[in-house]
């Protein structure tokens, strides 16, 4: 790693990234964050609630917390920043561990039934990048899924994200996902959009103007270009992919 980025990783619990989290108290904003995540990313979720799942860039943990208080009993988490390790280790939560991805699964192949990575592959170099989604891919059990969360470069504000961490070095856009995956050897199940939860009225009303919004944009869309595949106009994008089984093809 160059040291000009560790040396911003090792400050990444002190100076958060803009917008990230919830308002309020910590203990409102941790119960906000795992409603949040339940909700957003539950159906990919493994039925078996033993299955092994990996957390790559886990940060003080948020996600590794949800998944145990949804009653999975196998979950792990790292993160290159110490920091980061520490206030997770401050808020209590375990089995996180400061390492960096590619080295940690490094003789842990075919152990992992979900891998995600929320807000890591953005600070991955070209050359970095496809280390990694080998790395994942290895990791993964056949069948087993991969979870990110990355900059989208078709969304209305995806240039804010792009550049709102020094550390960014891209971002995506359905097209380069469905690149990424091909090469990388998984199946691309899905592009979603990373857009307003309903939780209550005041999310309903962000929810129902988000639509308004995202229609006009793909308007726009059809009649500049003529394009309406991968309507996903959030800032941020999630997809969803899976190793192969023998005999599928990826």
């Amino acid at each position: 790693m160059e040291e000009w980025k560790a040396r911003v990783y090792a400050a990444y619990a002190e100076v958060p990234a803009p917008g990230s989290g919830h308002p309020g108290n910590q203990a409102r904003r941790r119960a906000a964050d795992r409603r949040d995540y339940a909700r957003r990313y539950g159906r990919f979720l493994p039925r078996d609630k033993t299955a092994p799942v990996l957390d790559i860039g886990c940060g003080t943990g948020g996600f590794v917390e949800t998944l145990r208080s949804l009653g999975y009993t196998n979950v792990e988490g790292i993160d290159v920043s110490a920091s980061q390790v520490e206030a997770a280790t401050a808020r209590g939560i375990t089995g996180i561990t400061l390492a960096s991805a590619v080295d940690y699964l490094q003789g842990r192949a075919g152990r992992y039934t979900l891998i995600t990575t929320f807000s890591v592959l953005e600070h991955q170099t070209r050359a970095e990048l496809f280390e990694l989604l080998d790395a994942i891919r290895s990791a993964l059990r056949p069948g087993g899924t991969l979870m990110a969360v990355v900059p989208n470069a078709k969304g209305l504000f995806g240039a804010h994200v792009r550049f709102a961490d020094i550390t960014h070095e891209s971002s995506f856009a359905p097209g380069s996902i469905i690149q990424i995956c091909h090469v990388a050897g998984v199946q691309l199940v899905a592009i979603l959009e990373h857009g307003p939860i309903v939780h209550g009225l005041a999310s309903a009303v962000r929810w129902a103007v988000w639509q308004t919004i995202r229609a006009a944009l793909l308007a726009a869309r059809v009649a500049e270009g003529g394009d309406w595949r991968w309507p996903v106009f959030t800032q941020d994008l999630v997809f969803v992919a899976r190793k192969p089984i023998d005999g599928d093809i990826a």
